[in-house]
């Protein structure tokens, strides 16, 4: 087969030829960059929070009632929440936040040490570390994994008044970026001083698994307004039936509030990943109609353009050209032209992959990805230009002389 003969073929009708190509190349930039989005965000609900998802469930509300001014009277109807649900069938601890894990937004602060405060200027993410006021039973309603220290208690309560910072239990990202692998116990930062390192949770999927900077203090009480989430811990099994008593169980206390949502932590990383979630389904929906219109686009442009040639392949045949060999250049310049589209689409699938990463997280394409999609375009190329191919390659010789 003579390569050089098909590119002057293809150069005779350059027009038709190039938007084929560069409808290839757009196709192929999408499809890698849609199969990479799906990959990401299938990869991004699965990514371990080091917290018992399945068995966290979360109450989101807030108070409607003026009494709540009275901060001693919105701490008194808090506690007796947490009683009340703390003692339900199939609750193990009961905690209460001002934010939750994975998040975009929500409470931070710098966070420096006190002896070396010049270390946050050199970790733009020091600037920006999550404050998570709350109880002294976050720890085990959360499953948190403790690597030093111990977790808050009932004596690091902050109250109305309270001076200084008091005691705080930090992450294990936040740890290594201020004291490295040195231990981190007894440290004071301007957020208080330290008396516990936890495993990493996953506070931000945004930032790298290596930033996941938290602070933990018990101070929510003091700050009473802030705690809009209550945290249940759930033996496995009963959750249905505690979310199904939530709600009495908290309005019982005092009717005069709002609950907002009641999800669990599972629930809650899966609307974290919506938006990516149904975007990606969106752009895979639009590959398949672009390699399906491609595909149209490829049987029209052979169909059309083998009638043009009805007098070459005449002759050809007329001359002893087998069927096989009809078919053979009929494939070959339908592959010649999906190989100059697949080259093009390398350059597309980066425009893309930069374009895209400037409005959501991307992964960088992949060579096996790129070769994946290549393959599935060259498939479906194929199959289109199939029947025109074996529609000219049947043509009999003394009737495609008669065009001679």
């Amino acid at each position: 087969m003579n390569i050089n003969a098909l590119l002057k073929s293809l150069l005779l009708r350059k027009f038709t030829t190039g938007l084929l190509i560069l409808q290839l190349s757009i196709t192929l930039g999408l499809l890698v960059n849609s199969v990479i989005l799906a990959l990401d965000t299938r990869a991004g609900i699965a990514r371990d929070t080091g917290m018992d998802n399945e068995n966290i469930l979360i109450v989101s509300l807030n108070p409607t009632s003026g009494n709540y001014r009275d901060l001693d009277y919105y701490r008194s109807i808090v506690s007796e929440d947490l009683v009340k649900l703390k003692a339900l069938t199939g609750v193990v601890n009961v905690s209460l936040a001002n934010q939750l894990p994975i998040s975009y937004r929500g409470n931070t602060a710098n966070v420096y040490d006190l002896d070396d405060p010049d270390r946050a200027r050199i970790d733009p993410y020091l600037q920006y570390v999550k404050i998570m006021m709350t109880n002294e039973n976050l720890g085990n309603t959360l499953a948190l994994a403790l690597l030093e220290g111990r977790f808050l208690t009932k004596d690091d309560q902050r109250d109305f008044g309270s001076e200084g910072n008091g005691n705080v239990v930090i992450t294990e990202s936040l740890k290594k970026a201020l004291y490295g692998e040195k231990s981190a116990l007894g440290h004071e930062t301007n957020r208080g001083h330290i008396v516990g390192v936890i495993k990493d949770i996953l506070f931000n999927p945004t930032v790298p698994d290596d930033k996941q900077y938290g602070i933990f203090s018990n101070g929510i009480m003091e700050y009473i307004f802030r705690g809009s989430y209550y945290l249940l811990n759930v033996e496995p099994g009963q959750m249905s039936a505690v979310r199904k008593q939530v709600s009495a169980t908290i309005l019982k206390v005092q009717a005069e509030r709002d609950i907002f949502k009641i999800f669990t932590m599972t629930e809650h990383m899966q609307s974290f990943y919506r938006d990516d979630k149904g975007l990606s389904e969106l752009f895979l929906m639009l590959c398949g109609l672009m390699v399906f219109v491609t595909a149209i686009s490829s049987y029209a442009y052979s169909q059309f353009h083998i009638s043009r040639q009805k007098k070459y392949i005449g002759i050809r045949r007329a001359l002893g050209a087998r069927k096989k060999d009809i078919l053979l250049y009929v494939l070959t310049e339908n592959w010649l032209v999906y190989a100059i589209g697949c080259l093009l689409g390398i350059g597309m699938t980066l425009a893309f992959n930069i374009l895209l990463s400037q409005y959501i997280s991307l992964s960088k394409p992949d060579m096996m990805l790129f070769l994946l999609a290549s393959a599935i375009i060259f498939v479906a190329g194929t199959l289109a230009t199939l029947l025109p191919a074996i529609q000219t390659s049947n043509i009999p010789p003394v009737i495609a002389t008669r065009t001679v």
